[in-house]
């Protein structure tokens, strides 16, 4: 066995080794580790944003003054505010089809929804429920990589060393893409959204007019701060990450910290 395959561990690595893996076939595991270290980073800010997007009293609220929803639907606050928290509830709850009820000014009991909406809503609910998991799946995940690293590398600078590498690259190569993603949506927002829709949708139920409730309650500008804000809260973890990279990059370095830790 020559010197360019023996089993040895990444470097700074309390003596464990992976068999019989050359060098260099070690430095590209540390690359990909990171990569999936990206994707994790970019995930967890943006599931958990949506989940508050879609969780939140306040910002539903909020959106309903600045968008007249009084006006639009014809009923008064204190119904759009109930029919809102039952539908909101209706995401997180075993509940197949949202059934929600309101009262007019008339005084008279209506569905909420209409039942192509209450159809839609259950494809809504299907795709939350999917980025819910992958919130918690990418949170398990950067624990995980933390702890792992914590296991494997032989004192608390090399492991500090690590994090710092994996933040610089995960969190600029991120902080990028999104804010070129930020500026497509900004520039092109009714396409983008449209797009947004033929991709996660497998049908036209999406497709509703100005006369139904759920697009007097959300409107486009609705989700288009909704959008922002995801954004500006993927960007700044992602920038916030890279900012602390760079400055543990900045220090004095470990030996056996490993490749990539090395100031630019």
């Amino acid at each position: 066995m020559t010197s360019d395959t023996k089993p040895v561990g990444f470097p700074g690595w309390r003596g464990r080794s992976l068999p019989a893996v050359p060098r260099q076939a070690q430095a590209w595991l540390w690359r990909a580790a990171v990569v999936c270290f990206a994707v994790a980073v970019l995930t967890f800010p943006m599931a958990w944003s949506v989940r508050f997007a879609a969780q939140s009293g306040w910002w539903w609220e909020r959106g309903f003054d600045r968008f007249e929803v009084e006006r639009r639907t014809g009923l008064e606050r204190a119904e759009l505010d109930r029919g809102a928290s039952e539908l909101r509830a209706y995401f997180l709850n075993e509940e197949e089809r949202a059934a929600i009820t309101v009262s007019t000014r008339a005084g008279l009991e209506e569905p909420l929804f209409s039942e192509r909406e209450v159809q839609h809503l259950v494809d809504v609910k299907r795709l939350l429920e999917r980025v819910y998991d992958a919130g918690w799946a990418s949170l398990g995940f950067l624990i995980a990589f933390v702890v792992a690293l914590a296991y494997r590398m032989r004192n608390r600078r090399a492991l500090l060393d690590r994090l710092a590498s994996a933040s610089w690259y995960a969190g600029l190569g991120i902080a990028g893409f999104v804010g070129v993603l930020a500026v497509i949506a900004i520039t092109g927002f009714d396409d983008a959204f449209r797009q947004f829709h033929l991709l996660f949708f497998t049908n036209d139920l999406w497709q509703l007019s100005s006369r139904d409730r759920l697009i007097q309650l959300f409107p486009q500008g609705f989700f288009f701060e909704t959008t922002l804000m995801i954004g500006a809260t993927a960007i700044a973890f992602a920038g916030s990450l890279a900012a602390l990279g760079y400055y543990r990059r900045r220090r004095p370095r470990s030996p056996g910290a490993g490749p990539g830790v090395s100031p630019a």
